[in-house]
């Protein structure tokens, strides 16, 4: 449609500047003003010309806006895990978009003995089944599949970079198109695209952090492009009949303060489900957010997307008080298993 609207252009512009040899000539021979008509056509023709230029204009920016906001999905400018130079080796967010990996993809169609113990390739060589980010052998950022239990795999992203790597990114948010203002239901199960804005699913999340011991990190950046973090040395939350809550929380480290500590032992909450323990407020209608609100809640990370403040954005209440917070990750990871 653009190259269309750039031809029309340009045959206009042809036309204005060469008029019909059948258009009336001077009256006389030293006359060289065009005819008031010509003028009148031309005039005409410039406005269209002008109407047609900033038609065209705009198009190509939507088209640049449209790339600009796919090479943001691919690769979300996260490179520090707080303002200033990091720790050797602590590296975040650095996002390296990949096909699932040959042990993830034969899982897919594996049998359940072999989601297990491991199921032969085509060489005959037994692969084991990854069940955490910390299984995947070549060390990069990406999605891959884990299994949860036998003939059980789920789609993760895998975050390689921080913190020597291993960690499973359960919410993840850079630029606000994806609503986090969402149903219990939604929740449980997990929305958004697991390779750009998404959470995980409270259902996931549980399996993962009852099977075996998780710690969990927090980062986030301001608006101002400050970057700050956050690190529990143990994490776990219940099933769906214990309404998803906080059950474990281990030792705080980092620099974004012990504000979700304040949400320990509360049960998760949405809009349509109210756990919370303010008796005449549902907190996540105030806040716009599900989450283990008490009353309500220090850290609102899946609050509204802006650089705006109040209850209803995303923020971290020590940090910044109530102003929008431009981009956060939260991730688990497994403990080291005993060899």
């Amino acid at each position: 449609q653009v190259p269309l609207l750039l031809l029309s252009a340009c045959c206009m512009l042809t036309y204005a500047q060469d008029p019909p040899t059948t258009a009336a000539a001077p009256t006389a021979a030293g006359d060289r003003e065009l005819p008031q008509a010509w003028l009148e056509r031309l005039a005409a023709l410039e406005t269209r010309i002008g109407s047609r230029d900033q038609e065209v204009t705009r198009m190509l920016q939507q088209v640049l806006t449209n790339q600009q906001t796919i090479l943001r999905y691919l690769h979300p400018p996260w490179a520090a895990e707080a303002a200033g130079q990091p720790p050797p080796g602590h590296r975040m967010f650095a996002v390296e978009s990949r096909s699932l990996t040959a042990a993830g993809a034969a899982g897919a169609t594996g049998s359940a003995a072999g989601d297990v113990a491991g199921a032969s390739g085509p060489t005959g060589v037994v692969q084991s089944r990854p069940r955490s980010c910390r299984d995947i052998p070549d060390g990069m950022s990406g999605e891959e599949t884990i299994y949860l239990g036998p003939g059980d795999p789920v789609e993760v992203y895998c975050d390689q970079d921080y913190e020597e790597g291993g960690w499973i990114v359960i919410q993840n948010r850079f630029d606000g198109f994806v609503n986090f203002n969402r149903s219990w239901e939604k929740y449980r199960d997990g929305f958004g695209d697991i390779g750009t804005e998404h959470w995980l699913g409270l259902d996931t999340i549980h399996r993962l952090t009852v099977a075996t011991p998780h710690e969990i990190a927090f980062v986030a950046e301001s608006f101002k492009g400050e970057r700050r973090w956050a690190r529990y040395t143990l994490f776990e939350i219940g099933g769906e009949t214990d309404r998803y809550r906080l059950q474990k929380l281990g030792v705080y480290s980092g620099t974004l303060g012990d504000e979700f500590n304040y949400n320990k032992g509360m049960e998760f909450s949405t809009y349509d489900q109210d756990h919370d323990q303010y008796a005449d407020v549902n907190c996540a209608v105030r806040t716009a957010s599900g989450w283990w609100h008490r009353s309500c809640t220090r850290i609102n990370l899946n609050g509204m997307y802006g650089n705006e403040s109040g209850v209803r954005f995303a923020y971290w209440l020590d940090w910044l008080h109530l102003n929008g917070l431009k981009r956060t990750r939260i991730m688990i990871r497994e403990l080291k298993r005993r060899k």
